[in-house]
This record gives structure tokens, C-alpha cells and sequence, in this order.
């Protein structure tokens, strides 16, 4: 009788230092990180970094595997795209990658449609009245039968991604890309019915 309640203790002891360490663990993952950067910042240590008339196109804050945590900052400047990551703590440059712009060769124009009443620079306007920041690109892009503008926001939380309709200049969806979201986690806010 004694072993049972010995063997009772042991179980009940290593399973409850199981819990206790999967919840200290798991507070670990849930805490947020503090002393960032910002997003703004990033982008404009990246632009240092290439050139200053680069544009930014997206920042996202990431993390690698070894816990490290950086922004990785894509721009564009003359004909090259460039991934600079950035870290997220001292702002410190940690790699830069560049290559030829897909986009470079296509002189094609994309001829606007009569009926799109809606301006890049307007489409721009109305987005930064909903998301106050920097604006990064306005693109006049067709999805799903209508015209839409897809409109890039840095803001000192991270990017926001929104589509304006081109006719109405309603916003159809909005998609945040936050530091405070745990990593790269997208949180859609879709606006479509």
C-alpha cells in the first residue's frame, strides 16, 4: 500500500512540474515584445542603407527560429528590388539581398478603364484618411470583374495593405500586417459583405 501512494506522489509531482513548465512556457511565447524600433524606422534605416529616393514597398517584423527578431524591409530603387532585415531592437543592418526588377523590361501601359472615376492620387488620399501613415504604393489592379486600387500604408505598427474600389472609392478590404500581432501573423479585415 505504501508503494501505491510513494508512486501516487512521483506521478502527481512530475505532472504538475509538467504544467507549471508548459505554462511558464507558454507565457514566454504570449509575451509581446517591447523596446522595438517601429516599423518607420526600419524602413528608414533600409533606405540609408540603398539609397534614399528607394521606395518602400512592405516591412514586416518577423522572427528566425533562434528567437532573433528583425523587420524585413523590401524597396525598390532604379531597376533593382531589395530585401534589407533589420534588427528589430538595435536597428542594426543584418543582411541586404538585391536582384533585377521582374518589372523593369515591361514598358507595357495599363490603360485605365473610362468608367474607374477614382485617381491613384485620390485612392491614396482616401486611404490615408482611414489609416493615418506613410503612403508606400497605390496600384490600380482588376480582381474579380472590377477595378480596384491596392494601396500600401506604413504605419509605426507595421504595413497595411487596402483596396479601394476604383469606381466608388469605397474601401472593399483592409489587411493589417502588425508588430504586436505575434510575428507575421496577418489580421484581415475584410470589409466585403
Amino acid at each position: 500500500m505504501k508503494k501505491n501512494y510513494t508512486l501516487g506522489i512521483i506521478a502527481a509531482t512530475v505532472l504538475l512540474g509538467a504544467t507549471v513548465t508548459g505554462v511558464s512556457a507558454n507565457a514566454v511565447w504570449a509575451a509581446k515584445p517591447t523596446n522595438l524600433i517601429g516599423a518607420t524606422t526600419a524602413a528608414n534605416i533600409a533606405k540609408k542603407a540603398v539609397g534614399n529616393h528607394a521606395q518602400v514597398k512592405d516591412v514586416e517584423l518577423e522572427r528566425e527560429n533562434n528567437g532573433k527578431v528583425y523587420y524585413e524591409v523590401e524597396l525598390r530603387h532604379g531597376d533593382k528590388d531589395w530585401d534589407i532585415d533589420v534588427d528589430a531592437y538595435t536597428g542594426k543592418t543584418i543582411r541586404s539581398h538585391s536582384e533585377l526588377n521582374d518589372d523593369s523590361n515591361d514598358k507595357s501601359s495599363f490603360n485605365k478603364p473610362n468608367h474607374v472615376t477614382i485617381t491613384e492620387k485620390q485612392a491614396g488620399q482616401i486611404a490615408l484618411k482611414n489609416v493615418p501613415g506613410t503612403l508606400l504604393s497605390t496600384k490600380l489592379d482588376k480582381e474579380d470583374g472590377r477595378f480596384i486600387y491596392d494601396v500600401k500604408v506604413l504605419t509605426d505598427e507595421g504595413t497595411v495593405e487596402l483596396e479601394i474600389h476604383a469606381v466608388s472609392g469605397a474601401i472593399v478590404d483592409m489587411d493589417k500586417d502588425f508588430d504586436d500581432d505575434r510575428y507575421d501573423d496577418d489580421h484581415n479585415e475584410s470589409l466585403r459583405p
